[in-house]
Formats: structure tokens, C-alpha cells, sequence
């Protein structure tokens, strides 16, 4: 591989919602009857469901106070208060509970195998998170044996569950065996994923890389590759500039290059590392003192008076846990 790779009925509900605020709208600004009537629940509206959930309602408002003193402030008097609400099989603190001790929160003395107990408690009960921090850390062989095949358990299932973070992991593992076609498969899972560029990023190199394409699936490629590089993924920024500098599925031309390039070294999350790749591909391909001018100049107009969106770029760390699922779908 000669790119480097590195260590979605939604629409029917919402107009739905639209037509009944349109009528309750010319209903309400009516000159109709004013008794309280107007308000009794309508015979086609079900009633809600009699659930006493008082209890859940404070543990979880309660969990949100402790985790801001632990995470934000460091309070080492609030575990004590976290590890009462876990006790009490209150999940999203039995997650935290296994951050506290996989990470330097300095509220605890860090002890991956605890960090595994409290997981394995919380996968067993079918949470994402932990489903998903268990695996990495079976992946990583922290706290528990390294284990590949527990952690492709462990990451599919969490995966089922709607948390796409755990599609790209199961990329990476089977891009390290070298299973390119099952690496495409789980990078094509979290496409829809807004806030992983690198899904979108990995699966289009595969594809450049390991896939026999047609005209228009390049054409579908170049526009991803496009999109995620000015999302900030700076691995798509150089495989866009290597695929201009050597005419692979775009046409050859050193001034698309030297745009990218541009963007390589100017980019908001710019890093050494991508600053002196660009330096090396000017070396390299030598582009003409017009070509790079040109190509400079198109960059500075396509990026005139606008706000780069690269600054929120954050990479993925496949050794990191997490503290919940947050929005699974994003």
C-alpha cells in the first residue's frame, strides 16, 4: 500500500409533526369553545404509560453532577458517591467507574483490570460502552490477555448496537490481518457516521488500493476522499495530492497537487508530520514554479473568507475508551 495509514421512516414522522402543528396551529388561533376540554386527551392518543421512573430520574441527575466534579475537577471525594450509584446498577456510573480507572482521570490510582470488571458488569447488561471499552482493551491486551477474537466479539456486538465508533476499530483489526475486504465492509457500517471522517477516509483508499473500479465508483471515491479531507482528515488530503501528483483515478496534474499540498501544511490541525510529508512531495515531484503558483493561488480563493471546519478534526485512538455511547448514530 503505498499510502500510509496511521496508529441514517424519519422523513414520514417529521411531516407528520408538521401537518399535526400546522392544524393544532389554526385550531388554536380559532375563535372556538374555551373550556378545558379542549385540552382531555384525544381517543386516538394513547396514554403514556405508567412507569415510575422518580428513582431513575435522580440517580441519572446525580450521576451528571458527580461525573463534572470527576472529570472537570478532579474531586476525589465524588467516587465514593459514583461507586454508590453503581452499586445500585446505575450503568452509565458503572462506565465511568471503568474510565476512572483505564485513565488518568487523578481521582484514582489507574488499574486497568478493574477497569475491565466494571466493563465486563456493564457488557453483560448489554451497554455499548462498555461493550465496546472492553474490547479495546481485549484488542490492546490492557488489563486482560490480548485477545483478538474476544474483542471482534465484543466490538460487533456493540457495533449491533448502533455505536459506528466501533465499525472503525473492527476496520483497523482487519486491515492489521491484512482481511481487506471485511475492513471494507465494516468502513461502509459507519459511512453515515458525521463525526468519523476516518471511516469514509479508510474505506476510500481501500478502494484505490485493493479494488478493480469503475468509472463512476472512482468518480463516488474522489468526491469522499474530497469531502472528509476538508472535514480535516489529513490522510485524505495527501492521498487526494499523491493521487493528483501520479494521475491514479484523477487526471496527473502537479497544480491539484500542490492545492492539497497547500492544504496539508495550512490546515488548522496541521501536524510535523504532514507539514514535512508536503515538504517531501515538492522534493519528490518537483512541480514547476507556475504549476505551484497556480496551484497555491486556487487553494487561496477556495479557502478565501471562509471558516475551515478542520479545526474540529479529532483522530481516533484505538487504544482509547470512552465514557458513554453519546448520540451512537453519530
Amino acid at each position: 500500500m503505498f499510502i500510509p495509514k496511521r496508529n441514517v421512516i424519519k422523513g414520514a414522522f417529521f411531516g407528520a409533526l408538521l401537518v399535526l402543528g400546522t392544524q393544532f396551529h389554526t385550531f388554536a388561533a380559532s375563535s372556538g369553545p374555551t373550556s378545558d376540554k379542549l385540552l382531555d386527551r384525544p381517543n386516538w392518543l394513547p396514554e403514556l404509560p405508567k412507569i415510575n421512573n422518580g428513582k431513575f430520574a435522580l440517580d441519572s441527575t446525580r450521576y451528571i453532577e458527580l461525573r463534572k466534579r470527576i472529570i472537570e475537577k478532579h474531586d476525589k471525594t465524588a467516587v465514593k458517591e459514583l461507586y454508590a450509584l453503581a452499586q445500585k446498577n446505575h450503568i452509565p456510573s458503572i462506565v465511568l467507574m471503568g474510565y476512572i480507572y483505564d485513565n488518568d482521570v487523578k481521582v484514582v490510582k489507574v488499574n486497568h483490570t478493574t477497569a475491565a470488571q466494571y466493563w465486563a458488569v456493564g457488557a453483560k447488561a448489554g451497554d455499548a460502552a462498555s461493550l465496546y471499552n472492553l474490547g479495546v482493551l481485549y484488542l490492546n491486551g490492557r488489563g486482560v490477555p490480548r485477545n483478538l477474537d474476544t474483542a471482534d466479539k465484543l466490538l460487533k456486538i456493540a457495533s449491533d448496537k448502533g455505536l459506528m465508533r466501533s465499525n472503525y476499530v473492527l476496520g483497523q483489526l482487519f486491515e492489521e490481518r491484512k482481511q481487506y475486504t471485511m475492513a471494507i465492509t465494516q468502513y461502509a457500517k459507519c459511512l453515515p457516521a458525521k463525526s468519523l471522517p476516518q471511516c469514509k477516509t479508510r474505506y476510500a483508499i481501500l478502494h484505490v488500493t485493493r479494488i478493480k473500479m469503475t468509472p463512476n465508483q472512482a468518480k463516488n471515491i474522489v468526491n469522499i476522499l474530497a469531502s472528509t479531507s476538508r472535514q480535516g482528515d489529513l490522510e485524505a488530503t495527501y492521498t487526494l495530492a499523491r493521487l493528483a501528483a501520479e494521475g491514479i483515478v484523477l487526471n496527473k496534474s502537479p497544480t491539484t497537487m500542490v492545492y492539497y499540498l497547500e492544504a496539508m501544511v495550512k490546515y488548522p490541525n496541521s501536524t510535523p508530520y504532514y507539514k514535512k510529508l508536503a515538504l517531501n512531495m515538492y522534493k519528490a515531484y518537483r512541480p514547476t514554479e507556475q504549476e505551484i503558483k497556480q496551484g497555491k493561488e486556487n487553494y487561496r480563493i477556495g479557502n478565501a473568507g471562509g471558516v475551515s471546519i478542520a479545526s474540529s478534526f479529532r483522530n481516533i485512538n484505538v487504544k482509547e475508551t470512552i465514557i458513554d455511547a453519546g448520540n451512537v448514530y453519530e
